[in-house]
């Protein structure tokens, strides 16, 4: 149970903080008034920073689980 909830905390804050970067970074680069990124990449740059805001989040805490899992199981 312990490697559950340690993981999910894991996940939320790390979700937390790469769903606040990737706001900003999204409103930087794609955002209404920005002219840094041509028309035609505004879609893939957007399609890749929501996966990775989505997806950094995921790996850690599958790693932190992971991890935990090996760990009670060498202690048994």
């Amino acid at each position: 149970m312990k490697k559950w909830m340690l993981s999910m905390f894991v996940f939320l804050s790390v979700f937390a903080i790469t769903g606040f970067i990737g706001f900003y970074s999204t409103i930087f680069l794609i955002g209404p008034h920005s002219d840094i990124l041509p028309d035609w990449l505004h879609i893939p740059v957007g399609i890749i920073l929501l996966l990775l805001i989505i997806a950094i989040p995921v790996w850690l805490a599958n790693k932190v689980y992971t991890v935990s899992k090996h760990r009670e199981i060498k202690n048994l």
